[in-house]
């Protein structure tokens, strides 16, 4: 699926998950949009993504806090499949995917179940490799702030799935994203702030990405890392379906 095709389809579930019009789904301020665009150059641009019909993508994450440790391997196949593998320190295996019209979950908590809503939308959104290139799909209105005390470019936004308020830090110099304020529904918990840096970036294939990433929330530390990255690898369709 192109991008052009994707902004249809999220603006067409935004106005049914939040009741509104297309009309107030376009909001992106021209100095906002310089401000996406510029980043998704410093990343690579989107020509470095043109011919990537498959990938593979290695990660780990830790919560120090709650002794939480996970590794493991995202697969991803155009136009939007994708299928994350993981196994938690002392819990066991974990899986969830996306399989073009199915989104699903595995766990030894919860056992199988099917996505549906909003955690759906958020999944394939947070699932697409080509994210970071098009923030301007994601967000039903962005604009400049002013500049943070670090001389970071700021841009304030709503997303479109949830309707919930992001706030964006850009280095000026490398356009690069340096920081991300968001809310993250915890479900019985409730909305929770949560703040994520991304401490570094590293070059797989012929563009950068975010390799470490550290975030707080409710209090506690996370740790995000890519481990590695592959284009082009064989991939059979049917890691992306839901196991029966």
């Amino acid at each position: 699926m192109n991008s052009n095709r994707r902004f249809l389809v999220v603006c067409s579930l935004a106005v049914l998950v939040l009741g509104g019009s297309v009309e107030t789904l376009a909001q992106i301020e021209a100095d906002a949009q310089k401000v996406f665009d510029r980043y998704a150059e410093a990343l690579g641009g989107r020509e470095a993504y043109a011919d990537i019909e498959t990938a593979k993508l290695g990660y780990s994450m830790e919560i120090p806090a709650a002794g939480f440790k996970m590794e493991g391997v995202g697969t991803f196949k155009r136009p939007n499949l994708s299928v994350f593998d993981g196994e938690v320190v002392g819990l066991g295996p974990i899986k969830k995917g996306y399989d073009g019209e199915t989104g699903w979950s595995v766990d030894v908590i919860q056992g199988a179940r099917e996505l549906q809503g909003v955690e759906l939308e958020k999944f394939v959104d947070e699932s697409d490799p080509e994210r970071e290139l098009n923030l301007g799909d994601r967000y039903s209105s962005a604009k400049l702030a002013a500049k943070s005390p670090e001389g970071w470019v700021v841009v304030e936004c709503v997303t479109r799935i949830d309707g919930q308020p992001e706030t964006l830090y850009f280095d000026p110099e490398s356009g690069l994203m340096q920081k991300r304020d968001y809310i993250e529904n915890m479900g019985e918990q409730g909305q929770v702030p949560v703040s994520s840096r991304i401490v570094s970036y590293e070059k797989m294939g012929g563009f950068l990405m975010q390799a470490l990433i550290e975030a707080d929330m409710m209090g506690m530390n996370s740790i995000v890392r890519i481990t590695d990255f592959e284009a082009n690898v064989p991939v059979d369709e049917a890691i992306f379906k839901m196991p029966e």
